[in-house]
């Protein structure tokens, strides 16, 4: 009420008052319009619970890693392909409804999963709910994409891709704090979701963040997603050759994995030497 007040101090809406009606109307729409979704949703919520969907559907797909035979319930391999089908799965769902909505489907099929593969139910829904929002630019359906297509009067599916470029560490960035989970900064993100209780940490964590370790772990992402934004562009003060761009892909997976002590010095290393060797301060005139 204080806001539609406020508004007459705008000579437009004194000339028009109209206007505030036509904005309380688009709104009841947008309202109705969400309510439906979520209607629409809390019926597939409850068809997957009734059923027992989400539960069946973890039992197979940890069943199917372990026939694999490539180590460990909770190996990192196991989690990475969990990882890849619940980021499949959120963007898939992202594509015909809102971020919420996917996010809640996703969380109901594949969270059970994360979880029993070792990753915290807070870590296993951050990344669930990030990639439902990265739908948003991801094609063929690409909602945001769309809308700004529509601002600048370009090609949408043209659009949609050039955004998916522009933004391709994003999609990078749920694995990095998936298997760093300190990066998220609470306990909630390390707490094994397989103990009994529930208060003990995931292993190799406690209770505390350790600042050295800490700065350590952003300085090694920080030249990944640097050496992998220059390989995917393809540019870095100039133009790649490919056998550079193979490298700093490679670089970008052993910097992003948890190798040696010896194996993260030689990759942050052979970094430098890229970096040198592009130069990036050849052209800075001295004064």
């Amino acid at each position: 009420m204080l806001l539609l007040g406020l508004l007459f101090l705008d000579p437009e809406v004194r000339a028009r008052p109209k206007k505030i009606i036509d904005a309380l109307s688009n709104a009841g729409i947008l309202i109705s319009t969400l309510y439906l979704m979520f209607l629409a949703v809390s019926i597939i919520d409850f068809c997957l619970s009734f059923t027992g969907l989400p539960v069946f559907l973890s039992l197979d797909v940890l069943g199917w890693l372990n026939s694999l035979d490539l180590g460990g319930g909770g190996s990192t391999f196991f989690q990475f392909i969990a990882l890849m089908l619940t980021m499949l799965l959120a963007v898939l769902l992202g594509m015909g409804m809102p971020a919420v909505p996917a996010y809640i489907n996703a969380a109901l099929l594949m969270g059970p999963v994360l979880a029993g593969l070792g990753l915290s139910l807070f870590t296993s829904h951050m990344f669930i709910f990030y990639f439902a929002v990265a739908s948003a630019i991801t094609p063929p359906v690409a909602l945001a994409a769309f809308a700004a297509a529509t601002i600048t009067k370009a090609e949408p599916v043209a659009t949609s891709f050039s955004a998916v470029r522009s933004g391709i560490v994003m999609f990078v960035v749920p694995f990095i704090f998936a298997f760093y989970p300190e990066l998220l900064l609470i306990n909630e993100a390390r707490l094994d979701p397989q103990a009994s209780g529930g208060t003990a940490f995931l292993p190799g964590y406690d209770a505390n963040i350790h600042l050295g370790a800490m700065i350590l772990l952003l300085g090694r992402l920080i030249v990944a997603l640097y050496l992998l934004s220059s390989a995917l562009a393809a540019f870095d003060r100039r133009s790649l050759p490919v056998w550079e761009i193979v490298l700093r892909l490679a670089l970008t997976v052993l910097l992003m994995m948890k190798p040696e002590p010896v194996w993260i010095g030689a990759g942050i290393a052979t970094a430098l030497l890229l970096f040198i060797h592009n130069r990036p301060f050849a052209n800075v005139k001295t004064a």
